[in-house]
């Protein structure tokens, strides 16, 4: 017989496995609950969010259909489905450490994994719906978006010594109230003087926040330092480091933290993008590509799924396919760039979206000079009509390459122009920014594509022009970095030259970095055989 006390919260379950959800309906009546409801499926929980108001929600995250735990709960919150006095608590029988990073980042207010016991179960239930209830006035302040009350709940509890097991929470809220006032001086103040009394992670994020805010880049980088060491802050650390790094122009060092976060919670859709945009920045086509398609991946079934996301892949598949050697790799990736315009076609085209349609035309396009059909491409391409209008920055960005690419400089030069006026109009993305002025001046210092590029390097080689062969290996070394055929001709180039083709300091750079490259790859026999001989005479003659 159930003796324990009746409870009048609203609780959630959410979870698809029948035994699991008999399991915690037990447990909660059990524990005396009454207001239970169950939801199966992501989008039957969806609705009982938008139609009620729960103080609790227990979301299991492994579904077997649709949407997982972590989206369902990502949307959630995102969508203000449910206010902060709501109680999160997050199961999973994953425990694989990328989700349990993912997951922590959305602040559930308890993580439990599966198996667990009832006692395991009750113990999480009352202490959070103890810690809400009590915070009931701040959170409803919080939620009206009224600070000045949040700030006078907050200091109400603070004075009260009974509430203090709840003063560390309650201290991390007034700083979040402060940040969120802008209120900098006032908040760089009060973290100081709570890092005097704790070293608080916490504390040291609200202080590195108001060092931005103050331009105290130097003062920021310091305590980044100090928080990239801790586990419970490290990813906020990669975070704010790669945007600093990024505004002083550290392109390949933002990319090396913002990749390392990634690699700790992938699930996060914003930082993938930021990863996407900074590797191709870095004419890093490989880790643009993986970027693109973790998209494509993690944002399977979620609220981020879009026809978007699939183009992206198919560009970044193209992009990599152009600056690889190996014919099986390219063809792999031609097959990518195909199953994504086919997703695209399958799911989202109806006929009435022009703008879609004519991104995948160009893409097509893409996919024709990629195998070789330049022709073909250019015919394509030349029968769209033009941009009256940009709807789609990536879309005109990409048919802007496509132009250059079939050799329709001018077309392209011109869509280049007409892309960075409407990004001046629209105050486009600092990331997307640079990347377009880098695309433009390498597009327009570039006559061919970047596929013939080497290709006529190699024919100015061979006929003796040296100084342009070695300016055409240079600059598709530039926008290929990672292709070791194009660093074993321009290391060739620069070693065979009967004269100087650049400054001493500057060749010895070059060789050192297409020598980095050309050791860590896998060359054809013919490219060692000739990285052999170049190297046994190179090293002879400085012996």
């Amino acid at each position: 017989m159930n003796t324990a006390p009746r409870r009048d919260e609203r609780i959630l379950v959410i979870d698809d496995q029948s035994l699991a959800q008999g399991f915690l309906r037990f447990a909660l009546e059990q524990l005396g609950y009454q207001n239970i409801f169950l939801a199966e499926r992501a989008n039957v929980a969806l609705n009982l969010c938008r139609d009620n108001q729960f103080d609790l929600i227990i979301c299991a995250h492994n579904q077997q259909q649709g949407k997982d735990g972590f989206q369902l709960y990502e949307e959630i919150k995102a969508k203000g489905l449910q206010q902060l006095s709501c109680g999160i608590i997050f199961i999973s029988a994953e425990t694989d450490p990328s989700l349990v990073h993912s997951v922590i980042e959305l602040q559930p207010d308890e993580f439990l994994a599966k198996p667990f016991v009832i006692k395991d179960l009750q113990q999480r239930i009352e202490r959070v719906l103890r810690r809400k209830q009590q915070l009931r006035e701040v959170y409803q302040a919080l939620d009206a978006k009224d600070d000045q009350k949040a700030l006078a709940a907050i200091d109400q509890q603070l004075a009260d010594a009974q509430q203090h097991k709840l003063f560390p929470l309650l201290l991390r809220l007034k700083g979040d109230v402060l940040l969120h006032q802008a209120d900098y001086r006032t908040a760089e103040t009060f973290f100081s003087a709570m890092l005097n009394i704790q070293p608080f992670s916490w504390a040291r994020m609200g202080l590195v926040r108001c060092h931005l805010a103050a331009g105290k880049e130097q003062q920021a980088f310091s305590e980044l330092e100090v928080l990239l060491g801790r586990s419970e802050s490290r990813l906020f650390a990669l975070d704010l480091l790669a945007e600093l790094e990024f505004k002083q122009q550290h392109y390949q060092q933002a990319q090396q933290h913002i990749l390392e976060a990634a690699e700790l919670a992938p699930r996060n859709m914003f930082r993938q993008q930021k990863l996407l945009q900074l590797s191709r920045l870095n004419h890093d086509y490989e880790n643009q590509y993986r970027a693109a398609r973790d998209m494509v991946k993690y944002a399977r079934y979620s609220m981020y799924e879009q026809p978007d996301l699939y183009l992206t892949l198919a560009r970044a598949s193209i992009d990599y396919a152009l600056s690889v050697e190996d014919e099986e790799q390219s063809s792999r990736l031609n097959r990518q760039a195909t199953v994504s315009l086919t997703t695209v076609q399958r799911q989202y085209t109806n006929g009435a979206n022009q703008a879609l349609a004519s991104q995948q035309q160009v893409l097509q396009a893409r996919l024709l000079y990629l195998q070789d059909h330049k022709e073909k491409a250019q015919a394509l391409l030349s029968a769209l009509e033009p941009l009256q209008k940009i709807e789609s920055v990536e879309g005109a960005l990409d048919r802007a390459k496509a132009l250059h690419e079939v050799g329709l400089s001018q077309a392209s030069a011109e869509l280049f122009a007409q892309i960075s006026r409407h990004c001046q109009q629209q105050l486009a993305d600092p990331l997307f920014n640079a990347y377009l002025q880098q695309e433009q001046q390498e597009r327009l210092a570039m006559r061919l594509g970047p596929r013939e590029l080497n290709n006529n390097a190699v024919t100015l080689y061979k006929h003796g022009n040296w100084q342009e062969a070695f300016e055409a290996f240079k600059l598709a070394f530039t926008v290929m970095p990672k292709n070791a055929g194009i660093a074993l001709n321009l290391w060739q180039t620069l070693l065979t030259s009967p004269r100087p083709l650049c400054a001493p300091s500057t060749k010895q750079s070059l060789l050192q970095l297409c020598q980095q490259l050309i050791e860590h790859s896998t060359l054809k026999p013919e490219q060692q055989e000739r990285y052999s001989q170049l190297k046994q005479k190179y090293l002879s003659q400085h012996a």
